[in-house]
């Protein structure tokens, strides 16, 4: 189990940016598409207790690739941080029929 910490900022130059993270690391990014998928319990209990299920496809060059995530309630009120447990998914379309199977319904889903 790792904890979660993400540190966010407003970029008003996005272009600059990648050019100085790609000197940076002596290599050009690659672009990705990320698709996300939340999973609760229909009365909401997931979220109510501060804890989210996650899907999550990533797509660029090299395909796709589908996790599951499990994220518990914040360890630390001021960050955010939460303990978070993924795992890689071999067959997303059975991922999803196993959640919806088990009760859980789709929250919310955003690209």
């Amino acid at each position: 189990m790792t904890i979660e910490a993400e540190l966010k900022a407003r970029v008003r130059e996005p272009e600059r940016l990648v050019a100085r993270l790609a000197a940076w690391a002596g290599a050009p990014g690659r672009a990705e598409v990320y698709r996300d998928v939340y999973f609760d319990r229909p009365g909401g209990e997931l979220s109510a207790g501060g804890a989210e299920l996650r899907v999550r496809t990533v797509t660029g060059e090299a395909g796709a690739r589908t996790v599951l995530t499990y994220k518990g309630a914040a360890v630390d009120e001021a960050s955010g941080s939460k303990p978070e447990t993924e795992t890689a998914v071999a067959d997303p379309g059975a991922l999803r029929a196993i959640l919806r199977g088990s009760g859980l319904v789709g929250t919310i889903a955003f690209e």
